[in-house]
């Protein structure tokens, strides 16, 4: 007979929550500190891109950096593509001040191959957050449904908070780290809450099957069991996801680069949380009435 892994072990299960919360704490100072470092696309402002044909000199990039903060305190710098391309984000600007800003950045440029202008009014930047907002709550909400009607209502509450957990923990690692939050971080956030449930509905029909067949057996062993019998399956999945996914990691270039991090990041997280939020939290619950 195989070996099982313990994963659900009394002191195991709670190490592991018990660090999964205080990876949460500490994400959520730093949100409630730093904030998250969003897009134009979130915040109302003007961003002007440039593509050049020879990379920028880091006398440049001080110089650009000095025009753009003259005009706005809080405004950013930012380069890619080995220094040819280069963007600028500043509070929302009017016409002349975009004139202003395009003509003193373009004396130090120089030549460039091609320039580009997006603004974003606070009205819509404001109603972008807010559908971003519904959306992830639509989705959760969908799947709460879904899994008690599949299921019960207790493997529902479970799984819906291994979901959220895996949406503050990635807003967490993007405060920290300050990584840019936009269309696409939301794009992102949508497929992991898909992906994590899917993962996590695997794990709870196989419990439900074991369920049938020992409905006597103690629901700590029979849900590790169930994960021992998935794990191969698991692995597998995580493993060519993100073998698929990692070239765009290297090479995808600094506008992907936020998805795909969100994405790796939130595959191993929401793998982790099916046994270490949903099931733990499950087998909390079962002990408690269980005694």
């Amino acid at each position: 007979m195989k070996r099982e892994i313990n994963f659900l072990g009394k002191g195991v299960r709670r190490f592991f929550l018990i660090i999964s919360l205080l990876f949460l704490v500490v994400g959520m100072v730093f949100f409630f500190t730093k904030g998250l470092n969003y897009s134009i696309d979130f915040q109302s402002g003007s961003l002007l891109y440039y593509k050049l044909s020879s990379p920028l000199t880091s006398d440049q990039i001080a110089k650009i950096r000095n025009i753009a903060k003259s005009l706005y305190e809080k405004a950013t710098v930012q380069t890619g593509s080995e220094g040819k391309e280069i963007w600028i984000r500043t509070k929302f600007l009017n016409e002349e001040e975009v004139k202003k800003l395009s003509s003193e950045v373009e004396k130090v440029l120089g030549r460039y191959d091609g320039k580009e202008l997006t603004t974003i009014e606070p009205t819509i930047s404001k109603e972008l957050r807010e559908k971003a907002i519904l959306a992830s709550i639509l989705a959760i909400i969908i799947m709460l449904v879904y899994i008690t009607v599949r299921f019960r209502f207790d493997f529902a509450i479970a799984a819906i908070l291994s979901e959220v957990y895996v949406l503050l923990a990635t807003i967490a690692l993007f405060s920290i780290f300050q990584l840019e939050v936009g269309p696409s971080f939301i794009a992102a956030i949508l497929t992991l809450l898909g992906y994590d449930i899917n993962d996590t509905i695997i794990v709870f029909d196989r419990i439900r099957e074991n369920m049938k067949q020992n409905p006597k057996e103690n629901f700590t062993s029979l849900a590790n069991r169930s994960i021992n019998q998935t794990l191969a399956r698991t692995i597998y999945t995580v493993l060519t996801t993100l073998l698929a996914i990692t070239p765009l990691l290297i090479w995808g270039g600094s506008v992907l680069k936020p998805f795909i991090i969100a994405l790796y990041f939130g595959i191993i997280v929401g793998t982790y949380d099916t046994i270490y939020i949903a099931l733990t939290l499950l087998c909390e619950w079962k002990d408690m009435h269980s005694s």
